[in-house]
């Protein structure tokens, strides 16, 4: 499907590679003007290299999403032209995870909270009052299959992916009298850095409880993303849409057994 973003300006966290690159590249493709936001910055300009050269708009920052100052940075140079960002898609995401009894625990919880809920709030703090001023806005916000059913040995993980799901929940509630919509994309498994990693048995035990047999293209859930962004989805506000191809929880899979 077509969608029009004649004249928009979208902010893509984590659009170096897999599904926010996908995303990026497929608002590009439908007009906005895109500003690809990464850690990695050479990531970043590289994204917006390939938008540019199929002659639509697109910037490239990198930018610690965690980190407050870089975001305010990041979105002032991004609006410099444009005035205000229309689309917020937030997509940055770590995949760090590790059993609550590990030594390590603690860090990794608290980078799963700084970056999937506080990089969300950063971003979202610093693009909604233009939204608010203009009356119209669309945030879009990375979840993931773990809220719907956690997975062993990944307490952190999850607890971040929830936690950005109750943020998305509460915020539709409040910005939608503002003419701003918030809603959430929560993919399943997809064909993407993460999941390169697995070993071919648990490869294979996802593929069989899933009843499309694949794991998702990047492309997969790029469209979602694209489409609660868009004007078809303005009806929609607090909405966690599932892109997992139906996917059936695996009972005897942890993390620790990739």
């Amino acid at each position: 499907m077509e969608y029009d973003f004649t004249d928009q300006t979208v902010l893509v966290t984590g659009a170096g590679r897999g599904m926010g690159k996908a995303a990026a590249k497929k608002f590009a493709e439908n007009g906005a003007s895109v500003v690809v936001n990464d850690l990695d910055a050479e990531v970043a300009e590289s994204t917006a290299a390939e938008i540019r050269a199929s002659g639509a708009d697109a910037v490239g920052i990198g930018a610690d999403v965690s980190d407050e100052a870089e975001v305010a940075a990041m979105v002032e140079t991004a609006t410099d032209e444009s005035g205000t960002i229309d689309v917020l898609l937030n997509n940055a995401g770590v995949g760090d995870a590790g059993p609550f009894l590990d030594e390590q625990y603690d860090d990794t919880f608290q980078l799963n909270l700084d970056v999937h809920l506080h990089g969300s709030l950063n971003c979202i703090r610093e693009v909604v009052d233009g939204m608010v001023e203009q009356g119209y806005g669309k945030i879009v916000n990375t979840t993931s299959i773990h809220t719907k059913n956690a997975v062993g040995m990944s307490p952190a993980y999850d607890v971040g992916k929830f936690s950005l799901l109750g943020l998305t929940k509460s915020l539709a509630l409040e910005l939608g009298r503002e003419g701003i919509r918030v809603n959430a994309v929560a993919p399943g498994w997809a064909d993407t850095r993460m999941t390169d990693e697995f070993s071919d048995a648990v490869t294979q035990q996802i593929l069989d409880n899933n009843p499309l047999g694949r794991f998702a293209d990047p492309e997969d859930v790029a469209n979602a993303m694209v489409f609660l962004a868009s004007p078809a989805s303005d009806y929609v506000n607090g909405h966690e849409l599932r892109v997992d191809g139906g996917q059936v929880p695996i009972d005897s899979w942890r993390l620790d057994d990739r």
